[in-house]
């Protein structure tokens, strides 16, 4: 149900905020703040995390950083209340740490990439919705048919967040961090939460995943402009970009089921190197993509939309196949999502500051990034080559 509302109000977020009023230097400057935001939420995600139980935190984060804003945003006028809502949305920070823990934990290694995989999938399938919405906004206009769409959001995933809280149950190594928890104050376990994240070096190939981590997100948060490019420098219309959900979702789900079980028997290494491959071609090919021309835009968004969804799946997998059973695993995965936010601060503001002076200047820059995120995975494979002999 998150994915009905969240995937499709994220897809026209920026045009939304475009058609509200706002310039493309204030969509970055919003973005930087809700990373900013964000990263101020994330320094407690593991010590929340493990007082409270990847369960109940999970409950209570959904209902302040989903619910509370979907309503701030059917509302909202002028870059403040998009700002008010952006600071309720930040918690969802430390939801991604409770629920991806709640998700994963105590599932056997060798199943986590379908796990994800099948998550990812679910979020693009819901894209399949975005060309009813399309029409809908060719009719009724962008700023009314949001407006609508984000409120029917708020109650449709505080119905879902209800039940989806009745239905599960904690994980073990949640259990076990109450426990550990539950007589210590916040501040004690952010302490310990810090003590456990000095100890990264100690797990091996853990800061080089997270380097590569860090650099996918950053990408991410640079294509948020995307849709913009497409739309105003290109020339797509509102409706016709509505298919581009559609077209992700057909690829991903072609990928799901052939490329998935194949990529699975690679090394971690191997397959993201792969992927990278695939996404550099996509970024490249997205800088000659003809103006007005639909079919070859269609075709370099879903192959653009398919190396993100294995990056995103092949991703999370290698960073928690680095990461400690049990004890500690909190407060690491929060380690690496608050140094990625942290990192990615300035990602939109940049974003939208080389958008507003060269539309096709910011994804040539992506395009040189992802060509240098092709090299890290290649180095990251290397070494996962030469682990098993040092054994």
């Amino acid at each position: 149900m998150w994915a009905v509302f969240g995937t499709v109000v994220l897809y026209y977020a920026p045009l939304y905020l475009r058609s509200v009023g706002l310039s493309s230097t204030e969509i970055g400057l919003l973005g930087s703040v809700t990373l900013a935001l964000s990263f101020a939420c994330q320094a407690f995600a593991a010590p929340i995390t493990n007082r409270l139980g990847r369960k109940r935190t999970t409950l209570i984060g959904d209902l302040i950083s989903w619910t509370a804003p979907m309503f701030v945003w059917a509302l909202a006028q002028s870059l403040g209340a998009f700002v008010f809502a952006a600071a309720l949305n930040a918690v969802n920070r430390i939801v991604t740490v409770s629920w991806s823990l709640l998700v994963i934990e105590d599932v056997d290694p060798p199943q986590r990439p379908r796990v994800f995989g099948i998550m990812n999938l679910i979020v693009t399938f819901c894209g399949l919705l975005t060309p009813l919405l399309g029409l809908l906004i060719s009719r009724y206009g962008v700023v009314p048919t949001l407006r609508v769409f984000y409120a029917l959001g708020g109650l449709g995933m505080t119905i879902m967040f209800l039940w989806r809280n009745a239905i599960t149950d904690e994980t073990r190594s949640g259990q076990e961090a109450m426990l550990q928890h539950r007589d210590l104050s916040l501040g004690q376990s952010l302490r310990q939460t810090l003590q456990r994240v000095a100890g990264m070096r100690g797990h091996p190939g853990l800061i080089g995943v997270t380097v590569f981590y860090v650099l996918t997100v950053f990408i991410e948060q640079l294509s948020l402009f995307q849709i913009l490019f497409l739309g105003e420098t290109l020339g797509f219309s509102a409706q016709t970009l509505s298919y581009v959900p559609v077209v992700g979702a057909l690829v991903t789900a072609l990928l799901y089921g052939a490329a998935l079980p194949r990529l699975g028997r690679l090394p971690l290494g191997q397959t993201l190197v792969a992927v990278r491959a695939l996404a550099l071609v996509g970024a490249v090919a997205l800088l000659l993509v003809p103006a007005g021309q639909t079919a070859p835009m269609l075709a370099v968004v879903g192959l653009i939309g398919g190396a993100t969804f294995l990056t995103q799946t092949y991703r999370d997998a290698a960073l928690f196949a680095r990461l400690p059973v049990g004890e500690g695993t909190a407060d690491l995965y929060s380690a690496v999502q608050t140094l990625t936010l942290l990192c990615s601060i300035p990602a939109a503001g940049l974003a939208g500051l080389v958008f507003a002076s060269s539309p096709h200047g910011l994804f040539g820059l992506i395009a040189v990034l992802c060509a240098a995120l092709l090299v890290l995975a290649a180095q990251l494979a290397r070494r996962e080559g030469r682990a098993p002999q040092a054994a």
